[in-house]
């Protein structure tokens, strides 16, 4: 048996995967902070943006689908647990499209900064249809019209600014923590 074997994995691997998932812990932590903290108090455009939905993106789309999945599902528990509204969907949501993102992404060589806004806009639009889920479920009597109004386009906006400024820290991170 190889000394730099460890339960079957190499060490250098195994190292590298345990640096990947505390740096995206500590990634998601911070995306958390400032979307709950600063965001929630100084919002611009009326909205405040969805971080996690970018990190989520950005993860997914440099460095695939499992990678994409998990992190949807940690960023969506943490975010919930923060700040939770009683509805709990959005660790299936962050998931579920962390997987779609990264399996799609596979065909894009390479990755650059046109493909990705796609990605984004689709992202949006999914995002905009669960906000309107939110809205549907929280209110009895809703007005479609006021909430994309009021709600679904500033949360667009914010969230396209976001996702626009964060992409190269975010793409500098998944290359710099890829495994």
């Amino acid at each position: 048996m190889s000394r730099n074997r460890i339960m079957g994995f190499e060490a250098k691997a195994r190292s590298r995967l345990v640096i990947f998932g505390v740096s995206l812990a500590l990634l998601i932590f911070v995306g958390a902070i400032i979307q709950t903290s600063v965001f929630g108090k100084l919002t611009y455009i009326g909205a405040v943006p969805d971080i996690m939905l970018c990190i989520v993106l950005c993860v997914s789309y440099f460095n695939g689908r499992h990678h994409g999945a998990i992190t949807g599902l940690a960023a969506g528990a943490f975010i919930e647990t923060i700040a939770s509204n009683g509805i709990v969907l959005l660790p299936f949501f962050y998931m579920v499209f962390g997987y779609m993102a990264g399996h799609y992404a596979r065909a894009v060589q390479p990755k650059r900064f046109i493909p990705y806004l796609f990605y984004l806009m689709f992202a949006l639009f999914l995002r905009a249809g669960l906000t309107v889920l939110y809205a549907c479920l929280t209110y009895q009597n809703i007005h479609l019209l006021q909430i994309l109004i009021h709600a679904v386009l500033p949360e667009i906006l914010a969230t396209a600014i976001a996702g626009i400024a964060l992409y190269l820290p975010l793409k500098l991170f998944c290359k710099k923590t890829k495994i």
